[in-house]
């Protein structure tokens, strides 16, 4: 059979629009090898896998949380009387009593502006504000860093469901719009900083969009708490793509106020049309915080997809790293690099592991898949002005003009030691992330590192589909 000339042209101009219009990532600002690795998982996903992405400092640059601490000290958005107060933080003694008397009564909504003017000159809130601002570093001279962390989301205490998504709302959009910005609050001699700014990039929305057009399931799988990364999801225009999210739960009461416990029975909330949450009816069974993410994927989100682990997973640091390590599911795992964390944490090994797949075993998505391994890459970011990823692996962190891949040179030395010896990437993961003292026997380093007392090993986690 003869094909017309003038049919075929026609034919390539439907074949190269079909392909410009294929779900992908195109923005400039992925690392190259980012970007292709994105783009052939996309590529070869869809329905019936799932990917799970960590939310702050992962889909965010900077934490949703901590900035919503400052918003909420900045309003003095307590929904708690003075005594209530003082039985969910019996460490902080007439303070807040003494506020109230001043500027109260307090509530979530938060004081007027012309009271904050006020409030913010007045020594007694500048002490207060500096002592509540710096409690979670604090706590942890006291008790573990778990249950310090609860005690900061006990902030939340008196608020309905609604009022902290408001209130996180609030938060979101005022400091998305802040250029990264150091802050101080200093009394008597004491202080407490933290950095301004947030943000989701571009980056974020359009790898979403692109999954989600395939079919392929997006989860957050999250340690702050459920309502302010709704609240997240919404305000950087996420929802649309988002299948639910997983996040700390805090116990209600009848009427919808929250307790400054957990809830042991939390479950995800599913993304439903019209910017709509619903609160699904499966536990996770743990709170998502470090190994618990593994936990509560497999009680709240693997059952929906046949008890199957998550195909990609999208990380920052050691609260991360089992969920990012465990699955034999997992097929390619993103690590998005602060160039802070060293030998010591999840994220500075997990970014040592990438740079040994590409320069060393040469991995591509493919590669890596035939190898028994899952793919890791490592994506810079520029963590100045508006906040945005960059074409490379390594990061600009805040106030800082050059690139930095790793955070120190000890991320260097066991990376090279990594070459030198051949390892495999089992052999990395299962060994250096155990927590070592320097003076340990057969510590070829002579620095600590490791971060986990214990670990279940690297793809642990059985495929129900491939056994």
């Amino acid at each position: 059979m003869t094909v017309s000339r003038k049919i075929i042209p026609v034919a390539v101009m439907v074949l190269l629009l079909a392909a410009s219009c294929a779900p992908r990532v195109r923005l400039r600002s992925w690392a190259p090898d980012v970007k292709k690795g994105l783009n052939d998982f996309i590529s070869s996903t869809g329905p019936g896998e799932y990917a799970v992405f960590d939310f702050d400092n992962t889909c965010t640059i900077f934490d949703i949380s901590e900035q919503l601490m400052i918003y909420q000290l900045e309003t003095m958005s307590f929904a708690m009387l003075p005594e209530r107060f003082q039985e969910v933080f019996p460490y902080f003694p007439g303070l807040y009593d003494s506020l109230w008397v001043r500027y109260g009564p307090f509530s979530a909504a938060g004081v007027s502006e012309e009271t904050a003017a006020v409030m913010h000159g007045d020594p007694l809130w500048k002490r207060f504000a500096v002592e509540m601002g710096r409690s979670y570093f604090t706590l942890q001279q006291w008790m573990g860093p778990d249950e310090a962390y609860l005690k900061t989301l006990g902030w939340y205490t008196g608020m309905t469901g609604d009022e902290l998504y408001g209130l996180a709302a609030r938060s979101h959009r005022k400091y998305s719009a802040v250029e990264t910005t150091p802050g101080t609050w200093e009394t008597d001699g004491d202080s407490h900083s933290w950095i301004d700014g947030i943000s989701v990039t571009d980056n974020i929305r359009e790898l979403w969009k692109a999954l989600h057009r395939r079919g392929c399931g997006i989860w957050v799988c999250s340690a702050s708490e459920i309502a302010p990364v709704l609240a997240a999801v919404d305000v950087f225009g996420l929802h649309d793509y988002c299948t639910g999210v997983v996040a700390i739960c805090m116990e209600r009461d009848s009427l919808d106020r929250y307790g400054p416990a957990f809830d042991n029975g939390g479950c995800a909330f599913l993304a439903g049309p019209d910017g709509t949450w619903v609160r699904d009816t499966l536990p996770m069974g743990s709170q998502p915080i470090g190994p618990g993410k593994v936990d509560a994927i497999l009680g709240a989100i693997a059952p929906g997809y046949g008890g199957r682990g998550p195909s990609a997973g999208f990380m920052d640091a050691t609260g991360d790293f089992n969920f990012c390590t465990e699955f034999a599911s997992m097929r390619l795992c993103v690590c998005f690099n602060r160039a802070s964390r060293k030998v010591t944490d999840g994220g500075g090994l997990i970014a040592e592991v990438a740079m040994y797949e590409k320069d060393f075993l040469g991995y591509d998505l493919a590669g890596a898949g035939a190898a028994g391994d899952t793919y890791y890459l490592l994506q810079g970011r520029d963590e100045n002005g508006l906040r945005t990823l960059r074409p490379s692996n390594a990061t600009i962190r805040f106030g800082e003009s050059s690139e930095k891949l790793f955070a120190g040179e000890e991320n260097q030395l066991m990376l090279n030691y990594f070459r030198s010896d051949s390892l495999s990437v089992r052999d990395i993961l299962d060994t250096y992330s155990i927590r070592t003292p320097a003076d340990a026997p057969g510590n070829p380093f002579g620095f600590a590192y490791g971060f986990l007392e214990r670990y279940d090993g690297y793809r642990s986690m059985e495929d129900p589909q491939n056994p």
